[in-house]
């Protein structure tokens, strides 16, 4: 191979990244998907027994689309944290963050240590912090957070509703940004 050139693993580099910024047909799902609030907060009261079970924290490149969007290097790596958000033992949304090293600097230098603590909860505590519109996507066994997903839950529907956004947080001369995207799995429909 030769200089300059960079080798791209065919797991990060899936073609099918486009997220619409509706989401169609997403029957009921809808509601979940187009919540602007803390999504945290509306688990929390719809569930008995809400709590964040953490599953992978590491330090790895993002995908390239999200890498993209939060304009980093296609190479750099980020702190990637995957979370379940559970009904006690029942698995609701799978939460994938990236978060790249700059943001982790400042005021935002706690979360690289949540643990089994919610993401949401922290961000929707600072009023500084803005969130990026809402993009959504149906995602099916091809897709990479489908097979990330099915790792911790084995059976799965034959696709799942997914959303993200970016969260920006300005201090002083600094932007700092972080990528939140959720996957409603189909627990979540039960709760009323």
């Amino acid at each position: 191979m030769g200089e300059g050139v960079v080798k791209i693993r065919p797991q990060f580099a899936y073609s099918r990244s486009r997220w619409l910024v509706t989401p169609m047909k997403s029957g009921a799902y809808r509601p979940w998907l187009i919540e602007r609030g803390s999504l945290t907060k509306r688990l929390q009261s719809k569930t008995q027994h809400f709590h964040v079970r953490a599953l992978h924290v590491h330090h790895h490149s993002p995908y390239l689309d999200e890498a993209r969007l939060l304009g980093l290097p296609p190479h750099q790596q980020a702190l990637l944290r995957e979370v379940m958000l559970m009904d006690d033992q029942i698995p609701l949304v799978f939460a994938h963050s990236v978060l790249p090293h700059k943001s982790l600097r400042g005021p935002w230098q706690g979360l690289s240590k949540m643990g089994n603590r919610p993401l949401g909860a922290a961000l929707f505590a600072d009023h500084r912090v803005v969130r990026t519109p809402l993009q959504y996507k149906k995602i099916a066994k091809h897709h990479v957070l489908f097979r990330q997903v099915a790792k911790y839950l084995g059976a799965m529907p034959p696709a799942i509703w997914a959303r993200r956004s970016i969260f920006q947080l300005r201090a002083g001369d600094r932007q700092h940004a972080i990528m939140v995207t959720e996957v409603f799995l189909p627990a979540v429909l039960g709760l009323k």
